[in-house]
């Protein structure tokens, strides 16, 4: 097809223009939509940079348990009057205060924001859970084992809604005992094997709080007192975090951490913690003469070094082992002669006895797990696992032989949780209770409540 003249130059024009534009756009940078520019790449990447001031104040959330047991009949009564569910944490504190209901619980953590806590202090009881064949005598040997914890285990995750400042909380507390060893027979004429059994008491639930309220969260039936019942409370607050006057120096020094739990009389620590629960200097300060009057007892101090952002362990205790696998005694056997040189005979086999074949090692004493970093507000962010493990002995049961192996019973006082501090600061992070009255091995309620402090210094 032939163009002419007049319709040529038009075109030309048009094609250096195109050409012109192509070779502009060249030099600037493609605008992909997957290839995005450096700095905003590393602003997405990284929301919040620890090494920067935040736009607002940190917040921590402060969470207290508290269980009362009292009589069902009075609980009733309590919700008939007047005032009913909600003067109910009222009539609580008087009917302890009057000894009509005994306080059996107080547990404390600090938290943040829409991050899951837990703590825990329990018994864990080991016990069988497969056994070899009867002999010709009834007898039977454990050949696996599994693990069950006793006692108060709590995790909670708080959420605070900014705008109209209410908690969204989710929560599940239970409390396990041992009732103790049952004989279950496969043949009513033999002996059985012995088997645990638990009284399970949970509540795992979710409800909207209001900051500083007590609210009902749980209640717990018993077992062998059928006309008790367990109420478990939670007070939820907001703790807004004073900012230190002597900023910190980002990326300087490093991290001079304290730990040091404090145990006192479940009452006396009660009341310490509804008057200092979000000020552990104060509470400190008030623990001092108590600690110089031998009412209260420092169970450990200890202090880790570290570099903010590195994960740092202390560890002080014995290493406690003990036997995971068994093998069970066997029954002699005679000679089997043979004539066959196809099917050689058997040596006669000795009596064998019961063995262990695998063991396991658990630390025992102080533990504790940290990881810090550091803002130039100075405030530190703490992750931390501090822990208190004991043996306190075997198992010990009517229906448990002495043919059978030793079982250890260890003791656990756990928290893990997160949470933000000022440097230069002392903290309450929380209670690291022991176990109460869990039924193993007759174990009772020791009525003592162990507070864990921190200390967080720059260097």
């Amino acid at each position: 097809m032939r163009h002419s003249p007049g319709t040529m130059k038009p075109q030309l024009c048009l094609l250096l223009f195109l050409a012109c534009a192509s070779l502009l756009s060249a030099q600037d940078t493609p605008k992909d939509p997957f290839v995005k520019d450096k700095k905003a790449a590393v602003a997405s990447a990284n929301p919040y940079d620890p090494l920067k001031p935040r736009a607002e104040v940190p917040k921590n959330i402060l969470c207290l348990v508290e269980t009362f047991t009292l009589p069902q009949a009075d609980y009733a009564a309590l919700l008939e009057a007047p005032d009913g569910h909600d003067g109910l944490y009222k009539q609580m504190l008087a009917a302890v205060k009057a000894g009509t209901a005994r306080l059996d619980g107080c547990h404390l953590v600090t938290m943040k924001s829409g991050m899951r806590s837990s703590l825990a202090g329990v018994d864990e009881l080991i016990f069988p859970t497969e056994w070899t064949p009867a002999d010709l005598t009834g007898f039977q040997y454990p050949t696996a084992l599994e693990m069950h914890q006793l006692g108060d285990h709590m995790e909670i995750e708080v959420v605070l809604d900014e705008e109209s400042g209410a908690l969204h909380v989710t929560h599940d507390f239970s409390r396990d005992r041992f009732l103790g060893m049952r004989l279950c027979k496969a043949d009513a004429t033999l002996t059985g094997v012995p088997v645990p059994d638990f009284y399970e008491q949970r509540g795992p639930s979710s409800c909207q709080m209001v900051p500083g309220v007590p609210a009902l969260i749980a209640t717990l039936n018993h077992d062998g007192q059928p006309g008790d019942i367990t109420l478990v409370f939670a007070t939820v607050q907001v703790i807004t975090l004073k900012v230190p006057a002597k900023p910190a120096q980002a990326g300087k020094g490093s991290l001079v951490l304290t730990e040091r739990v404090i145990s006192l009389d479940r009452m006396k620590g009660w009341e310490l913690l509804k008057k200092h629960a979000s000020d552990g200097a104060a509470c400190l300060a008030e623990l001092k003469p108590l600690l110089t009057a031998k009412e209260a007892v420092l169970e450990h101090v200890s202090t880790i070094h570290t570099q903010p952002g590195t994960r740092a362990l202390h560890q002080s205790g014995l290493l406690f082992t003990y036997a995971t696998e068994l093998a069970p005694p066997s029954g002699g056997a005679p000679a089997e002669p043979s004539n066959d040189p196809k099917k050689p005979g058997t040596p006669a086999r000795s009596p064998g006895l019961a063995g262990a074949t695998a063991f396991e090692t658990r630390p025992l004493g102080f533990h504790l797990e940290v990881e810090p970093t550091l803002s130039e507000d100075a405030f530190a962010d703490m992750t931390l696992a501090p822990e208190y493990v004991r043996m306190t002995g075997n198992l010990k049961d009517k229906n448990w032989s002495e043919h059978y192996p030793e079982m250890p019973v260890f003791s656990s006082q756990k928290m893990v949780t997160a949470y933000t501090q000022p440097i230069g600061s002392t903290n309450l992070v929380g209670t690291l209770n022991p176990p109460g009255d869990t039924g193993a091995n007759e174990h009772k309620d020791e009525g003592r409540v162990w507070l864990l402090f921190m200390d967080v210094n720059l260097e």
